[in-house]
């Protein structure tokens, strides 16, 4: 163990000091400022260099320990956890090959949300109300649980209370829920290329799926009209917020002109939020701009921690039993342990904190593929986990996926998103979030590179 005379490097914040020190501990750690095993100045040490108080300092480490940051020892002082040990973490099985298809999670050895799962888990596991985290609970989720999720939702902007708000298993649970709520024969409207959970989900409940366009800004309103008058489809799914898979955030303009469609033709909005916390300063959700016909899908697996299969439905007030009733025909109920401990993450402001250390991961992640891929065009948002590739004419996409997969690298055919079968672009989805390290990305993304700059045989002339 090394002694470390770490002097923290605090951002200015309107919250209180120690929980910006929690957060620099957190940030030098995920960074290698700080290494397992590293001593930390003592808490008069520490607070001495800040010229703050001491109780500040103790408040700080004990929230640090809490969230399995650090671990202390009577006598012998404070230190960096370390679970970067192989035997004892491997988040991903599998490192055979170089998986860039996935909308995954960047998870790596001593990240910061293994560490707080870990600690947490402990802290459950020794309560004395143990026994009521055992059983069966509401269907929607308790009050306690449903104002976590109301507070979650309003940190991208979504206006929530305990009485609008629903607890899923996840944000695919919930995607099942409302379509189950509000599917018809008339189907559902589509964009052209969208997340593949709703388009299992459509062809699970055998709704008829209407594509429609996007652009540059996302969901084309003209388009949305034109599939409305087509067809008498009346409920539209739709990703303005770090779309999947162009990574588009549909701008303010475009979400205000969209609303005034659905209200002409009154089409009610599923909204998929489960990616929109990555984005710092978004445009206002549609939930916002349309509370009456809109039902927002939060979750916390993509933007906190896999493991943490929680989501949160926003639904107009009218629907609130009809869902509870859904939630009750599904699951029955959630899982306690894993909806305590979202709550206890969204209240004490650990679930904000992992947000910010994922997208502070998706951005290093996306510098590093601009470096790699500079020349070879394509989409993608600073803080987005993939981007989207269109293929140049001469080249097919699903060339560049076999000749990759023949080097170990596997990449997201564009087919998994397209709503029109058969009609898939040539383009693909790039994860930048699935590969173990960013040494295993960059790996990936040199193959890629390779392949995109190699010349495609030439077609052959018919005689």
């Amino acid at each position: 163990m090394s002694h470390s005379n770490w002097k923290p490097r605090l951002k200015r914040s309107e919250g209180p000091l120690y929980g910006a020190l929690v957060d620099a501990l957190a940030a030098d750690i995920s960074a290698g400022r700080l290494r397992a095993g590293d001593r930390l100045p003592t808490h008069r040490e520490l607070a001495s260099t800040l010229g703050t108080s001491l109780g500040t300092v103790t408040r700080a480490y004990a929230e640090a320990e809490r969230r399995g940051l650090i671990w202390s020892q009577v006598g012998n002082g404070t230190f960096v956890r370390n679970l970067r040990d192989g035997d004892r973490y491997s988040p991903q099985l599998d490192r055979t090959r170089i998986d860039l298809g996935p909308t995954a999670v960047p998870i790596v050895p001593g990240d910061m949300g293994h560490l707080a799962f870990a600690a947490a888990l402990q802290r459950l596991s020794e309560r004395a109300d143990l026994g009521a985290l055992s059983g069966y609970q509401a269907h929607a989720g308790t009050e306690a649980q449903r104002v976590a999720g109301a507070r979650w939702l309003e940190l991208a902007g979504v206006p929530a209370t305990r009485e609008n708000v629903i607890v899923s298993s996840g944000a695919q649970h919930a995607t099942l829920m409302v379509l189950s709520l509000l599917a018809n024969a008339d189907g559902l409207l589509v964009e052209d290329v969208t997340y593949p959970g709703v388009l299992a989900a459509a062809e699970w409940l055998r709704l008829p799926t209407h594509p429609v366009a996007l652009d540059a800004e996302g969901l084309v309103p003209e388009a949305l009209a034109e599939a409305c008058r087509r067809s008498k489809a009346r409920v539209l799914y739709c990703t303005p917020t770090n779309h999947n898979p162009t990574t588009v955030v549909m701008p303010l303009k475009r979400r205000q002109a969209l609303v005034e469609v659905c209200r002409k033709f009154d089409v009610t909005v599923i909204e998929n939020g489960a990616l929109a916390p990555l984005v710092a300063k978004a445009p206002a959700p549609l939930a916002a701009l349309a509370p009456e016909r809109t039902y927002h899908l939060g979750s916390l697996s993509k933007a906190v921690l896999p493991a943490l299969r929680v989501g949160y439905i926003r639904a107009p007030a009218q629907s609130w039993q009809t869902l509870e009733n859904a939630a009750a025909a599904t699951v029955w109920s959630g899982s306690p342990l894993m909806n305590e401990l979202a709550t206890q993450w969204v209240t004490d402001g650990t679930a904000e904190s992992l947000r910010d250390a994922r997208r502070a991961e998706a951005t290093a992640r996306q510098t590093l593929a601009a470096k790699v891929l500079k020349g070879h065009p394509y989409v993608a948002h600073p803080s987005a986990y993939f981007l989207w590739m269109p293929i140049p004419e001469q080249r097919r996409a699903t060339e560049l996926v076999e000749a990759a997969a023949a080097r170990d690298v596997l990449l997201g055919p564009s087919h998994l998103f397209a709503a029109r079968p058969g009609q898939a672009p040539n383009a693909l989805r790039v994860s930048l979030a699935a590969a173990g390290s960013r040494d295993e990305l960059e790996r990936g993304l040199k193959t890629l590179a390779e392949l995109l700059g190699a010349t495609s045989p030439a077609p052959r002339r018919l005689a």
